[in-house]
């Protein structure tokens, strides 16, 4: 993984992280972890035809996230007080699908979902380490502080 891509993915953590996490922190289980990333690729990999328009995969990731919390006991929306930027939860979404969508889809895989898909595993993987980094020292931080 290049460093362009490893950043794009740390970001893509970040931001993913600040709107919907795991239910149970010390849940590292890879599917609950990487679920967010793994969501916004099936958001935009069962389109019609050969490229995605941009506004609409951001559209179909942030509905999709949206509804995550809801469809799953494994997922939660972070509170706006619990969140690094404060904002509404659907803010913090459709911020995760824009990034998702410039940095990856269109920057990387040129609004191609198929091109997207088959990087999608390994991207998963990045996308867990990078979560489980910041899991980790949330933890460190709130352990250190009581």
């Amino acid at each position: 993984m290049t460093n362009a891509i490893k950043d794009d993915i740390t970001e893509l953590a970040k931001l993913a992280y600040d709107a919907v996490r795991p239910r149970n922190q010390y849940d590292y289980q890879p599917y609950s972890v990487e679920r967010v990333f793994r969501e916004s690729v099936k958001a935009v990999k069962n389109t019609h035809g050969i490229r995605i328009d941009p506004d609409e995969a951001t559209m179909r990731i942030a509905g999709r996230l949206e509804k995550l919390p809801s469809r799953t006991r494994k997922a939660r929306r972070v509170k706006a007080e619990e969140s690094e930027s404060g904002d509404p939860f659907h803010e913090r979404v459709e911020r995760y699908a824009e990034t998702f969508v410039q940095r990856l889809l269109v920057e990387r895989y040129e609004c191609k979902p198929s091109l997207l898909k088959r990087q999608a595993n390994d991207l998963a993987d990045g996308f867990y380490a990078a979560t489980i980094r910041l899991q980790r020292e949330t933890t460190d931080d709130t352990t250190e502080t009581n």
